[in-house]
């Protein structure tokens, strides 16, 4: 994947005239302008839904999930951990700010032909196709290797997900249900017919995503109907021990539904046509073949950002809004259902900076890279 998109950018970078003409031509459109600072939620992509909505997306995405625990606790200490998380973050820095510049890349080569005015593509989901034929077209096998790379990520990462969702199925649902445990091959099976179940699932979902407009906000949006409560459950769990279960399973399915309810109402809009998200400039003069006149001017001129309400909520926000509704729902649950008692807390399981709210023992502060030479030792026993 790297190498599919390094491709385009260095290809693409030379065909338009090098670095300076795509700066060039990138700050005359107004491309390279900085996100706005406005404590206005709905605006798209201000500075504060960028660093605070976004890292906070990503913290949950990267960090409070099923697949990321699965994968850290298949690592041997909690060194290999950190190190896995630092090189993550390295490479995922580095994919974004190629992915940027390929955005770059690309108004650089259509500053004066708009296709999507001119309905040579459908969706700006489908200009990164369209620059890479038009600058890897012509070299053989190139286009075969960026397809190949695209498919190679979103394959890894489906394979992920579906294989933590058939694990915390099986141990979180089926076995609970069973009188009988499962043999080994059984629960192999079931896993499997899980992954089955739901791949194709996924498979058959796919004429319906294509009608949900962009894939990135449209990702981001709909996970974090999820995303949202789990980082407040998380959150809670590490730093406020003496909030009971009950009180946090209420806050979760309050903050569950309401981003549902948002969220479904803002995807619907935006299908509809309702919600209409302010647009930079862009120009048709320079286009070297045909289209309808009438209506490039019509989709050029014609078009008005819609009156915001509160479902033009940024969808880097969404995160943030569900874990804050999640802890916020689950402190006033607690008055009607009680408060944890400390006294039987584990110090272990909280946070270092809130164990000072805890009753004081006597007990000794073992250090993370000792729990896991501890994990180490107790298989290599075993």
């Amino acid at each position: 994947m790297f190498g599919s998109i390094l491709a385009v950018c260095i290809k693409g970078t030379f065909d338009v005239g090098g670095l300076d003409v795509v700066l060039e031509r990138n700050a005359e459109g107004g491309r390279l302008n900085s996100p706005p600072w406005t404590w206005d939620p709905t605006v798209r992509l201000s500075m504060l839904s960028v660093i605070v909505g976004g890292t906070l997306h990503k913290i949950q995405s990267s960090d409070v999930n099923q697949v990321s625990i699965q994968r850290f606790l298949s690592l041997p200490s909690y060194e290999h951990a950190k190190r896995c998380m630092f090189v993550f973050t390295v490479l995922l820095v580095f994919l974004l700010s190629c992915c940027s510049y390929m955005g770059l890349v690309s108004y650089a080569v259509y500053h004066d032909c708009d296709p999507i005015s001119t309905k040579l593509a459908t969706a700006s989901d489908q200009l990164p196709s369209l620059l890479m034929m038009r600058t890897l077209g012509s070299l053989p096998g190139l286009p075969g290797l960026f397809v190949a790379g695209v498919f190679s990520a979103a394959l890894s990462s489906l394979s992920t997900g579906l294989n933590s969702l058939a694990c915390v199925i099986t141990q979180d649902i089926v076995k609970p249900l069973l009188r009988k445990p499962l043999t080994e091959r059984q629960t192999a099976f079931l896993l499997r017919a899980i992954v089955i179940v739901f791949g194709f699932s996924c498979i058959g979902m796919v004429n319906v995503v294509e009608k949900l407009g962009n894939v990135i906000p449209l990702a981001s949006s709909t996970a974090a109907v999820s995303m949202g409560p789990l980082l407040g459950i998380y959150t809670i769990g590490v730093g406020l021990p003496w909030v009971r279960g009950k009180s946090v399973l209420t806050g979760s399915l309050a903050s569950f539904l309401v981003l549902a309810w948002i969220c479904a109402k803002a995807q619907l809009a935006q299908m509809s046509g309702d919600i209409r998200h302010p647009r930079l400039p862009v120009s048709v003069d320079g286009c070297d073949y045909l289209f309808d006149n009438a209506t490039v001017q019509a989709t050029i001129h014609g078009y008005s950002p819609s009156e915001r309400d509160i479902y033009h909520l940024s969808f880097l926000w969404y995160t943030a809004l569900g874990g804050v509704i999640c802890i916020v729902i689950s402190l006033l649950a607690s008055l009607f259902f009680g408060w944890e008692d400390l006294n039987k807390m584990d110090p272990a399981l909280i946070t270092p900076c809130m164990r000072r709210f805890l009753p004081k023992k006597n007990y000794h502060v073992v250090k993370m890279q000792d729990l896991f030479k501890h994990k180490s030792e107790a298989k290599t026993d075993h």
